[in-house]
């Protein structure tokens, strides 16, 4: 099978202004590199040349060397799902998505490629700790993560008020491959079939990926989490960037594995 990657990147950022002013969220530098080309350069270290960057907002920036882009023509007004789908035609038999506002550790990557699972999410167990430096009260931003005893999601992407509910944070990486993409497509379709809750609060267009995957869990699907602890950043806000600049700067995580990997 083929191994493509899509890297969704189509948002604008707004949350991250003035950094995203007159460029897309993705081409935020973080340590001199914008966090898109890190992304590139861990995939090509795996040897993961098929990359595809779904655009949207300043569409003109994201022009990389053997890098193919697809725009979402109505990026500013749906989400994750529309985007991911405006790039159907490159899913092939398997398919690793990444959001377009996270850096990750090679090692993370390497976790993700030795999963045998048709559907494999990326969770992270040690959240805890990246969110209490990311926000006053972890819960203000965390999401529901269960899993059962198999290690199959069970329950991700709602609110929470209870800690106990969140077992592993979603980071936004995770890979489908033979069937799987049969069944992402599957879960595409069925999406807004039946009412789920998420429906209250933002219409179809702009349903969230823990929408989709939640849909494949309830449809029946084995979604199978791939445990990690730490080794990535997400950039969500101006106060996310000055974090992962100290972290960088700390040692706290690194992201030079793709360099060493190449000597």
């Amino acid at each position: 099978m083929a191994l493509r990657a899509i890297i969704l990147a189509a948002g604008r950022g707004t949350r991250l202004h003035p950094f995203t002013e007159n460029c897309p969220k993705c081409l935020t530098e973080l340590g001199g590199i914008s966090l898109v080309q890190r992304q590139i350069e861990t995939l090509r270290a795996s040897n993961i040349t098929d990359i595809t960057i779904v655009t949207g907002y300043r569409d003109e920036m994201l022009a990389f060397p053997e890098i193919q882009t697809i725009k979402n023509e109505d990026w500013a007004a749906t989400n994750m799902v529309e985007s991911l789908f405006c790039a159907e035609q490159c899913f092939g038999d398997d398919l690793i998505i990444s959001y377009g506002d996270i850096v990750y550790e090679q090692y993370i990557l390497h976790t993700l490629l030795s999963s045998p699972h048709e559907i494999s999410i990326i969770v992270d167990k040690a959240w805890k700790n990246y969110w209490s430096m990311r926000f006053d009260d972890p819960l203000d931003d965390a999401e529901s993560l269960r899993t059962n005893n198999n290690g199959h999601i069970t329950d991700i992407g709602n609110p929470v008020t209870n800690i106990a509910d969140i077992q592993a944070q979603y980071i936004g990486l995770m890979r489908f491959k033979g069937n799987g993409v049969n069944l992402l497509r599957q879960a595409k379709k069925q999406l807004g079939e039946t009412k789920r809750s998420w429906m209250n609060k933002r219409p179809l267009q702009q349903a969230y990926m823990t929408d989709l995957i939640m849909e494949l869990i309830l449809l029946g699907y084995d979604v199978n989490s791939v445990p990690i602890e730490g080794g990535w950043i997400e950039i969500d806000t101006v106060q996310d960037f000055d974090l992962a600049t100290r972290m960088l700067a700390d040692g706290h995580v690194t992201l030079k594995n793709y360099k060493e990997s190449k000597s």
